[in-house]
């Protein structure tokens, strides 16, 4: 997983946290956290453990990992002038390519548009993985390049402004990216089917889009992924299962032939 692909180069993480952060502060960014608040709540359920990091302080005043149960929840932060803010409060200031997290340290790890504004988002997925505990969570929340927002993102994306100048994976990219690291997906949904209107009035007008989700889910603007990390690899077990079947085959091969000589090799496949 080395390596960007090509096109569009992806803007750095660090600079686009406070202009993504502004954005989200409008009507049309407050309708979406709305939104992704009540999709998130419906899928942290079953997360539980000591503690989780959420990357991103872009929703100020909103705790996206409520609904997980966890005994901390941290938030983290680009570092820069307005880091500490008393409007975007944060527990650590860092960035994403290099978290100051230990190993295997949190049970879930929310990624808020993080893929979407790293050039390096391969490295972000390996330091995601670091501190994640066995069986932890990762939840990657992106926009949807198949949608609205990916028609405004091409059009616009020049201008160099978040959220549109921004790398819009799909979700397929992202499942990948996630079985190389042997994470299982465990459900990938499409929300928010408005269009991106910057205008609460329109908005609230439109709210009645969103009873078509189950139809038109996958046109939505943004999506939510969520895996979990593999306690043991799943190249692992296919590796056991050949060398069990293969040990039961020679197994059957010295027996059938020992009646035809005596010098029948053993062999240790646990050696292989």
């Amino acid at each position: 997983m080395s390596g960007m692909p090509g096109g569009r180069r992806s803007p750095d993480w660090l600079e686009a946290q406070a202009p993504l952060a502004r954005w989200y502060a409008t009507g049309l960014g407050e309708s979406i956290l709305t939104r992704l608040e009540a999709a998130l709540a419906a899928r942290l359920g079953d997360v539980f453990g000591y503690q989780g990091l959420q990357v991103g302080n872009l929703a100020a005043g909103r705790d996206l990992l409520a609904s997980a149960g966890l005994h901390r929840r941290l938030v983290l932060d680009a570092p820069g002038p307005t880091a500490g803010a008393d409007d975007r409060p944060a527990d650590i200031h860092a960035d994403v390519t290099a978290l100051p997290v230990a190993n295997d340290s949190m049970k879930a790890v929310l990624f808020l548009h993080t893929l979407d504004f790293c050039a390096h988002p391969h490295q972000a997925l390996r330091e995601a993985d670091r501190v994640l505990t066995d069986d932890g969570q990762l939840v990657i929340v992106g926009f949807n390049p198949w949608s609205a927002f990916g028609a405004r993102h091409v059009m616009t994306g020049w201008r160099r402004r978040e959220p549109w100048n921004g790398r819009f994976y799909g979700r397929g990219r992202v499942a990948d990216w996630l079985s190389v690291l042997d994470y299982r997906v465990l459900d990938s949904h499409a929300l928010f089917v408005r269009p991106p209107i910057n205008s609460e009035r329109v908005l609230r007008r439109l709210g009645a889009l969103e009873r078509l989700e189950p139809w038109l889910g996958a046109l939505g603007g943004l999506y939510i992924v969520r895996a979990r990390k593999q306690t043991l690899p799943m190249t692992m077990v296919r590796r056991q299962r050949f060398v069990r079947r293969a040990g039961l085959k020679a197994a059957g091969l010295a027996r059938s032939g020992g009646e035809r000589s005596s010098n029948v090799a053993r062999v240790d496949f646990r050696k292989r």
